[in-house]
């Protein structure tokens, strides 16, 4: 079975990258078991039958490999303040794209900010059409050929997927770093019913590089770990609380989201393209 047809086809699909990862028992899982003990209440879903993280085969037994996509929602030479005024004004773009801000008071603030990822349509949607259209291609190409795609929402550890896919490594801030992409990307994929040479993980890491931890207003992050506690993305899109007050006087305007550990990323700073369909909506 041609791993490198399937990659193709994914590709030809709109997807910015992708990457084939073994369908097997992540490692990671620890890592994950220990940080879930301690997520804030507007999380809770991540503890809800926390082992199905442990293997895909456990989320869908017919696994035998995860084709990985990443696709790019923004690029270097994009212009967000430009894009924040294209979407008019925040209170009314977030109502307008169906997103829900748990803090909406902040919105009315001068210069209120909305990260970079919600200034499209919502990923989830997008992201879920190009997987089937990308299923849809795989079955012509491979007769017999099943999955199951996934995106965000469903109990599947994609960062840890990805990388093992070849497709970035962890950078310091969480996220998953490409040193083609950046970090603005999306991630979705499909987990296979074929048996498929995996991509090898990527041996790369941030060195001695540490911006996105100085750039973080709350100082959510430390040891390469989110304290989502802390972290402004959290409280102002997931949160069922008030923001705490020095987490406000911290947050640099942003009110849906907050791409501060982004902006100071090295890796960001590389050209491309996007993904189409992930253009900022006006």
């Amino acid at each position: 079975m041609s791993a490198g047809r399937i990659k193709e086809i994914a590709l030809a699909c709109g997807a910015s990258a992708a990457g084939i990862a073994p369908a097997s028992d992540l490692a990671e899982f620890r890592r994950f078991s220990e940080a879930v003990t301690m997520i804030p209440d507007g999380l809770m879903y991540l503890k809800r039958d926390p082992l199905v993280r442990k293997s895909i085969k456990k989320w869908h037994p017919d696994a035998r490999s995860v084709l990985m996509c990443a696709f790019r929602y923004w690029t270097p030479d994009m212009d967000h303040a430009a894009a924040l005024k294209a979407a008019g004004e925040p209170a009314d773009f977030l109502q307008r794209t169906d997103r829900k801000a748990c803090q909406p008071r902040l919105l009315t603030a001068p210069g209120a900010k909305i990260s970079r990822y919600a200034l499209c349509r919502d990923y989830h949607l997008t992201v879920k059409e190009k997987l089937s259209s990308i299923l849809g291609e795989i079955r012509k190409a491979f007769p017999g050929a099943e999955g199951r795609t996934f995106c965000d929402t469903s109990p599947v550890m994609e960062k840890e997927l990805a990388r093992l896919a070849g497709l970035g490594f962890r950078g310091k801030n969480t996220l998953l770093v490409s040193r083609e992409l950046g970090t603005y990307f999306f991630l979705g994929g499909i987990a296979l019913n074929l048996n498929l040479t995996p991509d090898k993980p990527l041996e790369d890491n941030c060195g001695g590089c540490d911006q996105c931890v100085k750039a973080c207003p709350t100082k959510a992050l430390a040891g390469g770990r989110l304290d989502a506690g802390r972290c402004l993305s959290y409280w102002t899109t997931q949160a069922k609380w008030i923001i705490p007050a020095e987490a406000e006087e911290r947050g640099q305007g942003w009110a849906y989201g907050c791409d501060a550990c982004q902006e100071a990323c090295p890796q960001n700073k590389a050209p491309g393209q996007l993904a189409p369909g992930f253009e900022p909506i006006k």
